[in-house]
């Protein structure tokens, strides 16, 4: 039976928010990693206009100013 439909919605919604907690602290946890690595590589860009991406890690800068 659906968890929504039994009138326990309450519950159901404590449950939803603490999973979305989870979900966000890992979300961090991930754009941390990326960070780090992104600080250790040694960039190869492609550079536009208006940008610079490193092929190897994705890291981008605009260069518009």
């Amino acid at each position: 039976m659906d968890p929504t439909s039994t009138g326990n919605q309450g519950s159901h919604i404590l449950l939803l928010q603490k999973e979305m907690l989870i979900l966000h602290q890992r979300i961090m946890d991930l754009e941390k990693e990326v960070k780090g690595i992104q600080a250790r590589c040694k960039h190869v860009f492609y550079e536009t206009a208006a940008s610079r991406n490193c092929i190897k890690c994705h890291y981008a800068e605009s260069t518009y100013y």
